[in-house]
């Protein structure tokens, strides 16, 4: 690549960051603040507790106003401020890639889905006396909703151009075995630092979450409670991976033993070494699938990528994994032989 080219994609690539922040972050900020605020102008006309859920027969939960505006904003700053975490690494051209600009909207939906739903359903509240009389938020939400999708969909053209050049991947020799010789490699990968700060701020958003519904007495709180567990539980199952690699095949298994992939030689048709954006490539962190491909993706960077007889992929970011792809290649090479 020239030098003129190399700097073009620098250029470009300033260029996706500057507007991937201003469609993903700021302005889904901008306007959660701008509804809190609204919201807060209102307190002195609303009663102490407002209605903050319905069900089929009416308002079945209340809580302060408080509780809506934390909820807004904590929503909409972690999932912009997870967006920043993508904004190491566009594609080589520096474009973004199709999930870039995929998650860069559904930011700023989300922002104005909440931000018009929550403050519509509060203002409505002003001047009851009794807030079981309060009006169902469904007009407010499809509203939001609908005013989210046009400004999604403006912004798509706002974003630059998505390169959808497949993810640079290397071919790596196998390892040189002899033929009464058995190759094997094995490694673990755990989510980054900033991945377990982030699960864990999201994780504490549905604890409370599902502890005011629970104290509000909204209907359905208990199956609330026990879903946020679920969810919490199988998260934390699939922190930590133990990759292996060999005559066997290969394998990812959980530090809880469940989940697990295990692949068979026999099922296996080639293996290279892929450089892997968690965001751009996967949408995000955890046990990832995308089209034809699945991922467990703890980290950025280089990554073993087997593919299937059936022509489905596995991913797997890990330190070392040019050894990985080099004795997978040499099992193969040798069941081959």
């Amino acid at each position: 690549m020239t030098i003129q080219r190399r700097e073009a994609n620098r250029e470009q690539a300033a260029v996706t960051r500057a507007r991937i922040v201003l469609v993903a972050v700021v302005l889904p900020i901008v306007i959660a603040l701008a509804s809190a605020l609204l919201i807060i102008s209102w307190l002195p006309e609303l009663p102490v507790q407002v209605a903050i859920h319905w069900g089929t027969q009416g308002v079945d939960g209340v809580g302060s106003p408080w509780e809506i505006i934390a909820i807004l904003v904590a929503v909409v700053v972690l999932f912009s401020g997870a967006l920043l975490f993508s904004l190491r690494d566009f594609a080589e051209s520096g474009r973004p890639t199709p999930t870039h600009k995929m998650l860069a909207v559904t930011s700023l939906w989300l922002s104005i889905l909440l931000s018009v739903g929550m403050a519509g359903s509060i203002a409505v509240q002003r001047g009851l006396s009794d807030v079981q009389n309060a009006p169902d938020p469904a007009p407010w939400l499809l509203l939001g909703a609908a005013i989210g999708l046009l400004c999604a969909v403006a912004a798509w053209f706002v974003l630059p151009r998505a390169d959808r050049t497949p993810p640079y991947a290397v071919e790596v020799p196998a390892l040189d075995v002899g033929p009464n010789e058995r190759a094997f490699w094995t490694g673990t990968v755990t989510a980054s630092r900033g991945v377990l700060l982030f699960l864990g701020a999201v994780g504490a958003i549905l604890i409370v979450t599902a502890v005011v519904s629970a104290l509000s007495g909204a209907a359905g709180a208990v199956l609330i409670v026990l879903v946020v567990l679920v969810v919490l539980a199988l998260a934390l199952t699939t922190l930590r991976w133990r990759v292996s690699v060999g005559t066997h095949g290969a394998s990812a298994v959980s530090a809880a033993g469940w989940p697990a992939v295990r692949i068979p030689l026999s099922g296996i048709s080639g293996a290279r070494l892929v450089s892997v954006n968690p965001l751009g490539d996967f949408g995000g962190w955890g046990w990832r699938w995308v089209g034809g491909r699945s991922g467990i993706i703890m980290q950025a960077g280089p990554a073993l990528e087997v593919t299937r007889s059936n022509g489905k992929v596995l991913v797997v970011p890990i330190d070392d994994a040019e050894t990985a792809v080099a004795v997978l290649q040499a099992a193969l090479a040798q069941r081959d032989a």
